[in-house]
């Protein structure tokens, strides 16, 4: 899945970012302890907590991904609700005294056969994640992300007519408007009710990738749950070029799940 920039992907080369998978002690690079303590005083709220399961149902990958947000803190700690510490992150430096406000995170995703979903629920226990942490005054911050094993089935695109990645050149499609339509998602990965509350839809233009920016042409958007078309503009369309289309389906507590395609412009 392509990453918007607006999503906070500010990560400074001096921030120490870890996620222990399986448990244990998160280190610093120097092999010290690295945990939160929070500072005595009236701690405030985090702004913006996130946790949540991404599944890539055509790659047959998942991943967590994680995203915290406020006005700025020189440490943030999650812990699972065992206790143990999954995530440490602490500014170095000239970044420490100037804080940090928002951090996005994704997980590696390795495919089904290698990390199937049993190995992630046991490793990633649902309930209510712990945050911990410093504010750049001082001050304590704190608050809770809430963890579900809710995955989403896959939403079935309906149109235009797409094709694998292996095959990203394989369906062509006239410049011009382009409307994008996929099938309501009613249940859950094992046949469970779910309730979506949105989708996203996303055209990504694979030819315009500059690798120093993010000036990639992208169109994403997000809809409300009882929508299932999308009407692209032919503005965002440039001939003879390869684009993949995703139609994210998003369950009420933040987990994703993805089906994407590709095609090419005449």
């Amino acid at each position: 899945m392509q990453i918007n920039p607006k999503s906070g992907l500010l990560i400074g080369l001096a921030v120490l970012l870890t996620m222990a998978l399986s448990g244990g002690v998160v280190a610093t690079a120097q092999g010290d302890p690295l945990s939160c303590t929070l500072p005595e005083g009236e701690p405030t709220t985090i702004s913006a907590a996130k946790l949540y399961i991404e599944f890539m149902s055509t790659g047959i990958d998942l991943g967590v991904h994680g995203y915290f947000d406020d006005h700025g803190w020189s440490e943030l700690c999650v812990y699972d609700p065992n206790g143990t510490l999954v995530l440490a992150v602490k500014p170095q430096s000239q970044l420490y005294d100037l804080t940090m406000a928002g951090i996005f995170f994704e997980s590696r995703e390795p495919v089904i056969e290698e990390y199937p979903f049993e190995a992630l629920f046991a490793q990633f226990p649902e309930g209510e994640y712990r945050i911990i942490g410093t504010n750049f005054d001082g001050t304590g911050l704190t608050g809770t992300a809430i963890f579900t094993h809710n995955v989403a089935a896959p939403p079935v695109i309906t149109a235009p007519v797409l094709t694998e990645e292996d095959l990203i050149a394989d369906v062509v499609h006239p410049v011009g408007e382009m409307v994008v339509s996929w099938e309501p998602v009613t249940e859950t990965i094992d046949g469970r009710a779910v309730t979506i509350v949105g989708y996203e839809i996303i055209v990504t233009n694979m030819d315009g990738k500059h690798p120093a920016s993010f000036a990639q042409p992208i169109y994403d958007v997000h809809l409300p749950a009882d929508r299932t078309s999308l009407t692209v503009p032919a503005e965002f369309f440039q001939p003879g070029t390869r684009y993949e289309v995703e139609i994210v389906a998003i369950e009420e507590s933040g987990n994703q799940t993805i089906n994407n395609g590709y095609f090419t412009t005449e």
